[in-house]
């Protein structure tokens, strides 16, 4: 039995076409032109009071030893100004927005007397890392150095920080490890001390391996070729060494083909499945043959399905709908299938919003599921304002050519299936840019609000094409699309 339902405005509807700081520096010099007292606020622990008559002020805020980084560039981070109370714990607040800045290591704050009675200048002290003037390797020979600088994603007058220069090193024999160099050692030589000016690099490449063959044992329901669809690892094209031969062993692309593969044998029914892979190279370590271990264990099938939190269709009303069916096999592209045709049922009456999770529940004694589909109906929506947004330097489309192509009206009860219709006629009509690869398209986009001036909440006669779209919901979720 259908059950009452609430029924919600669907207020717009848009078309659119088309600090950790790093360890402190050594404590800076006095100016030797320097003759008056300067203090070094500590702000670790910052003071705290309330302003006070004839309390100290800002006279100035100076920036020294500042060399690459911008004095603007610093000063648009320093929110204390000239004429302010002094405030540590503002003073703090800036360190910390100081010290986020690319190419500054640390900042150090200190105050003089100013010529003004009860006023001080305030010196912000900034530390820069040295710049980086080179970056070397040695003892690369399979992969050049261009091609190595261009993944440690450093640049030659960028500041040399010590854990860039680490972060490299990573990136660098992550993708030795991707080219089939699985033994591949970098260490740093230079770059890890205050003093360097560059980074070096020492590389030991070591033997390039690639996949000879690829194998599965274990298998049954499924054949080993259309196995070998669901993997990554590839075995090498050509027999010998060559750039173009491919191939290469990349132990962290097999070790998640093994979890690709168990997740295709669950999505199957076969919910206990194993996996393993074993690894067999040549003497000169250079040639692999892997065989991918299956243990399939007894295929599921599904013994009930029930539903949670449907209020407005009964399970006997929302079970006609689904393939699946009690006693069939589980079968994961079945069950999202089933997933799309019960949101178009709710979608259908307006219910655009609807959340259904499905749930496989295992039992432990037999092979069996029971799928539960936890159901979030969310409100009723109807159409409120339409707007069209064609995008384009000089857009020429009127929005009526758009608006002709659309099946929903303001005060119409939204359709899902509708609003699919009506951006494949947008997208036929060869006026709209449609370019699958940058994946730019005609697009129905719709959000909810509670703007009480929304054109959807004014009071106006009732407009209806045909039928009331507040018409009584059907008894049958009837022309919903499997």
């Amino acid at each position: 039995m259908l059950r009452g339902f609430v029924d919600r405005k669907l207020l717009a509807c848009a078309w659119a076409i088309g600090c950790l700081a790093l360890p402190a520096a050594t404590a800076a010099q006095d100016d030797e032109n320097e003759t008056v007292a300067i203090t070094e606020l500590a702000l670790d622990n910052p003071i705290t009071r309330s302003p006070q008559e004839g309390e100290t002020t800002i006279a100035d805020i100076q920036i020294k030893g500042n060399r690459s980084v911008s004095k603007k560039k610093i000063q648009e981070q320093i929110d204390s100004r000239p004429g302010d109370p002094l405030d540590t714990i503002k003073l703090q607040r800036d360190v910390r927005n100081l010290i986020k800045l690319k190419g500054l290591f640390d900042v150090k704050v200190k105050t003089r007397p100013s010529a003004e009675s009860n006023s001080v200048v305030v010196i912000f002290e900034v530390f820069e890392f040295p710049k980086l003037d080179y970056i070397y390797f040695i003892g690369n020979d399979k992969i050049s150095d261009r091609t190595l600088t261009k993944k440690t994603e450093m640049k030659v007058g960028d500041p040399l920080n010590i854990m860039a220069v680490e972060d490299a090193r990573q990136k660098v024999l992550a993708f030795y490890n991707e080219k089939g160099f699985n033994k591949a050692q970098i260490q740093i030589k230079e770059g890890t001390s205050r003093s360097d000016r560059g980074a070096i690099f020492i590389v030991d490449e070591g033997p390039q391996q690639r996949i000879w063959t690829v194998k599965f044992v274990g298998n049954s329901i499924v054949s080993g070729a259309r196995l070998k669809t669901q993997i990554e690892s590839k075995p090498s094209i050509i027999k010998y060494a060559t750039p173009i031969a491919g191939g290469y062993v990349d132990r962290r692309k097999i070790d998640e083909d093994v979890n690709r593969l168990t997740s295709y044998y669950r999505s199957l029914g076969y919910m206990v499945a194993r996996v393993g892979r074993s690894l067999e190279f040549t003497e000169d370590d250079r040639w692999l043959n892997l065989t991918f271990v299956i243990d399939e264990g007894p295929r599921f099938k599904i013994r009930d399905i029930n539903f949670s939190g449907n209020a407005i269709f009964g399970s006997e009303q929302l079970k006609p709908i689904l393939n699946l069916k009690p006693g069939q096999y589980f079968d994961l592209s079945a069950m999202q299938t089933d997933v799309a045709a019960l949101t178009d049922a709710y979608g259908a009456l307006g219910f655009i919003l609807a959340d259904i999770k499905p749930s496989p529940r295992t039992l432990e004694k037999t092979p069996e599921i029971d799928l539960v589909y936890d159901i979030n109906e969310g409100n009723r929506y109807s159409v409120g304002r339409i707007n069209v947004k064609i995008a384009g330097d000089n857009p020429h489309t009127q929005k009526f050519v758009a608006l002709n192509r659309i099946d929903l009206r303001p005060g119409d009860i939204v359709d899902i299936r509708k609003i699919r219709d009506s951006e494949r006629r947008l997208t036929a009509s060869g006026l709209f840019l449609n370019d699958a690869q940058r994946g730019v398209k005609p697009k129905i986009l719709f959000s909810s609000t509670n703007d009480p001036k929304s054109i959807a909440d004014r009071e106006r006669k009732p407009k209806f094409r045909g039928q009331s779209p507040h018409r009584p919901l059907p008894e049958q979720p009837k022309g919903v699309e499997r």
